[in-house]
C-alpha cells in the first residue's frame, strides 16, 4: 500500500514538473520566409537616337555677268551665261543648248565618251564643220580646275586659224557621257569664256 503511494506521488510530481517545464518553455517563434530578391526585369534599351545629317546644299554658283540658266533634265545639269545673250536653234549631233552674244557663243552636248580631251576636240572638229570652215583645232592645254560650285572638273583650251580663234571646253564625265560646255571664238574674251564653263553644275 505505502509502495503503491509513493509511485503515485513520484508520478503527480513528474507530471507537475512536466507542466512548469511546457509552461516555462518559450513559445517557437514562427520561421520567416527567406528574403527572395528578384531581379526585376531588364527595361528594353531605347534605341539610340538616329539623327540624319541632312545633305549640305550645293553652293550657290555666282558669276560677275548677270546670268540666265540652262537647265538639263538627262542628264541633269545646269549652266549659267549671260542674259543678253540669244539662244538659238540646236544642229549639232549631241547638242542640247546653244546661245550666241555679238560674235561669242556657248555650245553645250552631250556626247558618249570615256575620254574627255578626245571627246572636246571632237566637239569643236564638228562645230567647225558645221560653220562651213575647214579648219583643225589645236589643244593648247589640258588640265583639272575646280569648278564655281567646288566640284572638279576638265578644261582643254583650244585654238584654230593659228591662233585667231579660241575656244574653252569644260566639263565632266559621267555614266559613259561627256557633259561639255564649249565658248569661243574671241582670244578677249578667255575670262568670260571660263567663268561660263566653270559655272556647269552636274546634279
Amino acid at each position: 500500500m505505502l509502495k503503491n503511494k509513493s509511485l503515485v506521488i513520484v508520478s503527480v510530481l513528474v507530471l507537475v514538473m512536466a507542466v512548469v517545464v511546457m509552461a516555462c518553455a518559450p513559445a517557437a517563434t514562427p520561421e520567416k520566409p527567406a528574403a527572395t530578391t528578384e531581379t526585376p526585369a531588364a527595361t528594353p534599351e531605347t534605341p539610340a537616337a538616329t539623327t540624319e545629317t541632312p545633305a549640305a546644299p550645293a553652293p550657290e554658283v555666282v558669276t560677275s555677268f548677270e546670268a540666265a540658266t540652262y537647265t538639263n533634265e538627262d542628264p541633269a545639269f545646269t549652266i549659267k551665261y549671260p542674259k543678253t545673250w540669244v539662244p538659238g536653234e540646236v544642229k549639232l549631233e549631241g547638242g542640247v543648248f546653244y546661245a550666241k552674244g555679238g560674235d561669242d557663243l556657248v555650245y553645250v552636248a552631250v556626247r558618249p565618251a570615256t575620254d574627255f580631251k578626245a571627246a572636246a576636240t571632237t566637239f569643236l572638229a564638228d562645230l567647225i564643220k558645221l560653220s562651213g570652215v575647214a579648219l583643225s583645232p589645236n589643244v593648247d592645254s589640258e588640265k583639272t580646275v575646280t569648278m564655281l560650285d567646288g566640284t572638279q572638273g576638265n578644261e582643254i583650251m583650244l585654238s584654230a586659224l593659228f591662233g585667231s580663234k579660241k575656244a574653252t571646253v569644260y566639263g565632266v564625265i559621267k555614266d559613259g557621257k561627256a557633259i561639255m560646255v564649249m565658248c569661243g571664238t574671241s582670244p578677249k574674251s578667255l575670262d568670260l569664256y571660263s567663268e561660263i564653263g566653270k559655272s556647269l553644275v552636274v546634279k
